[in-house]
């Protein structure tokens, strides 16, 4: 009975970040812009998992690529992201409040250890574009460091 209710759990919670997210976007701010696709995770998964796929970057050479997925135990979404220089990140988000996606977790550079946690928001507003904001929490201290727009380019894939 309770594999069967994790498993409604995971099903229900699961799409949300598709739901929401999914499709092709072009995210940047005055300093850069990028492409980021987000969709349906296409190679094996569990039965009744959702996990969707983030790519970003050019397509044939992407900068990264995330695997989000919702976690029925711990009832938040990890986000794992791996970056095209070898480093990475791991976060963690509860359901979205009022459309906001607030992710907590580690950024790890590559060849370096990770001294700070990382807070990234991602904001659904209501004229369809996302608001991301991302800082450090260096010894308690929460750092701004950018934020950036993000502008729905294409269907769902």
């Amino acid at each position: 009975m309770l594999h069967a209710f994790v498993l409604a759990s995971a099903l229900a919670h699961g799409g949300a970040f598709l739901r929401d997210f999914a499709g092709t976007w072009t995210c940047g701010n005055a300093r850069y812009h990028e492409t980021w696709r987000i969709g349906a995770h296409a190679g094996p998964t569990v039965p009744g998992v959702t996990i969707a796929d983030v790519a970003y970057g050019d397509a044939a050479h992407p900068d990264g690529r995330a695997f989000v997925y919702y976690e029925p135990s711990e009832g938040a979404y990890h986000y794992d992201d791996f970056h095209a220089d070898g480093s990475q990140s791991h976060l963690t988000s509860p359901a979205p409040r009022n459309g906001t996606w607030t992710w907590t977790g580690t950024y790890d550079p590559i060849g370096k250890s990770p001294d700070h946690t990382v807070d990234v928001t991602w904001s659904l507003l209501p004229n369809g574009t996302i608001a991301r904001r991302f800082a450090q929490r260096i010894a308690g201290r929460l750092i701004d460091r950018g934020s950036d727009r993000c502008t729905r380019t294409g269907a769902t894939r």
